[in-house]
C-alpha cells in the first residue's frame, strides 16, 4: 500500500439548503447549495483541479436533492472527462444493480481511454430503497445484492482480460457469452477498484477478494471505527490469501476549514443533528460539535491538520472531501493552501 496520502474532492451533485421555511438541511452534504446549477457545480470541480486536488468524485443517486434534483452519475464522469485534463474521476459509488455489469465494463474502459487512465471504479451493492421503488429495480435482501456484486466485479475483470477476444461468464446472477470489451482500458490490468460498505461478514470479505480501495462512509470515519474495520479487512486478506497492502483505506467525509469562527458555528450548528436515512437508523448519534469533530475533519487548518493524521495513523491514505461550505470555495481553497501542504 502506497503511504503517499491524496487529497480528493466529493462533487456536489444534488443541492442540500434547507426548503423555504425550514431550519433542516435537505441534505447533510450540500447543506448550504440552495439550487441545482450546472455552472456552480462544474465551477468546483475545475477549482478542485486548480488547487491540486488529486481526484473528483461523484455520488451515484438519482433523487437525493433539494426538489429530487440529481445529476446522473455515469453521464457527469463523462463531461468531466472532457472539461478536465490532470485529475482523476471515480464514482462514489457505483449502485450495481442500476446498470448492467457487463455494459458497465464497457463504459468504464471507455471512459478509462477517454480520460487517458484517469478512472477510478467506485462500486457498492446498493442501499437506497425509495430510488429501487420510483425506478422499477427489484430490491433485494442486503445478502443477494452483495452476491451480485461479487458477480459483478468478476465478470467485468473478466471482460477486461479477454478484451476483443469476448468473455464468458455463468454465474447465478450474471451470464454472458462471448462478451467483447474492446479498447481495453488504458490503464494496466484495470481501473483501480473502490468497494464501499461496512458490513464485516460479507461487505469487508469482498474487499479483501477484490478491491484495490476500501472505502468507508460520512457515518463511520472515527478513528476507532477505522482501526477496527481496517482490523477486519486484515484479517479477511489472510483468510483469502491476500497481501493487505494491496489494499488502500480510504476516509469520505465532510470538512470544516475556516479561521472564521462565526462562518464555524453557523455552519456547525446547519450541519448538526445530522439527519439519518432509514438505512443507518443504529448509527450513534451525531447531534453536537463534539460528535461531529468525531467523525469529521473540522476547524482551522491546525485542527483539520491533527485530525487527517489521526486517520493517517489509523491506515487512511485517501481523503474524499465534501466541502459544506459549498458554492462558497473560501474552505476548500484554504484547505489546499494550508493543510493540503503538509502531507505532500
Amino acid at each position: 500500500m502506497s503511504q503517499d496520502i491524496s487529497f480528493e474532492y466529493n462533487v456536489p451533485v444534488f443541492a442540500g439548503a434547507p426548503d423555504a421555511g425550514d431550519d433542516e438541511p435537505v441534505h447533510r452534504d450540500t447543506p448550504e447549495y440552495e439550487a441545482l446549477d450546472w455552472e456552480t457545480t462544474r465551477h468546483g470541480i475545475e477549482m478542485a483541479e486548480e488547487l491540486g486536488f488529486d481526484a473528483a468524485w461523484a455520488p451515484d443517486h438519482l433523487m437525493l436533492g433539494r426538489d429530487r434534483a440529481e445529476y446522473e452519475c455515469w453521464t457527469l464522469l463523462s463531461a468531466m472527462a472532457g472539461f478536465t485534463d490532470d485529475i482523476n474521476i471515480g464514482s462514489l459509488v457505483l449502485c450495481n444493480d442500476y446498470r448492467n455489469p457487463a455494459l458497465v465494463a464497457k463504459m468504464a474502459a471507455t471512459l478509462d481511454v477517454i480520460s487517458e487512465g484517469r478512472l477510478e471504479l467506485g462500486l457498492g451493492a446498493g442501499w437506497h430503497e425509495p430510488e429501487y421503488e420510483a425506478f422499477d429495480w427489484e430490491y433485494r435482501d442486503g445478502f443477494e445484492r452483495l452476491m451480485r456484486l461479487d458477480e459483478s466485479i468478476r465478470l467485468m475483470k473478466r471482460m477486461w482480460d479477454a478484451g476483443g477476444d469476448g468473455a464468458s461468464f455463468d454465474g447465478d446472477h450474471y451470464q454472458i457469452t462471448d462478451a467483447p470489451c474492446a479498447p481495453t482500458p488504458v490503464q494496466d490490468p484495470h481501473p483501480e477498484i473502490l468497494v464501499g460498505g461496512q458490513g464485516e461478514q460479507v461487505t469487508l470479505k469482498l474487499v479483501a477478494k477484490h478491491a484495490d480501495v476500501w472505502n468507508t462512509d460520512v457515518f463511520n470515519g472515527d478513528v476507532e471505527t477505522l482501526e477496527h474495520k481496517t482490523g477486519v479487512i486484515e484479517d479477511h486478506c489472510e483468510t483469502v490469501g491476500r497481501d493487505p497492502d494491496e489494499i488502500e483505506y480510504s476516509w469520505d467525509g465532510h470538512v470544516i476549514c475556516t479561521r472564521d469562527e462565526a462562518k464555524f458555528d453557523r455552519l456547525v450548528d446547519l450541519m448538526t443533528p445530522i439527519q439519518f436515512e432509514e438505512e443507518y437508523q443504529d448509527q450513534a448519534p451525531i447531534e453536537t460539535e463534539a460528535d461531529a469533530r468525531e467523525y469529521f475533519i473540522m476547524g482551522t487548518p491546525e485542527e483539520c491538520s491533527e485530525a487527517i493524521e489521526r486517520r493517517i495513523d489509523a491506515g487512511v491514505t485517501k481523503f474524499q472531501c465534501w466541502f459544506i461550505d459549498f458554492p462558497d470555495t473560501s474552505g476548500m481553497e484554504l484547505f489546499a493552501d494550508e493543510v493540503m501542504p503538509q502531507f505532500q
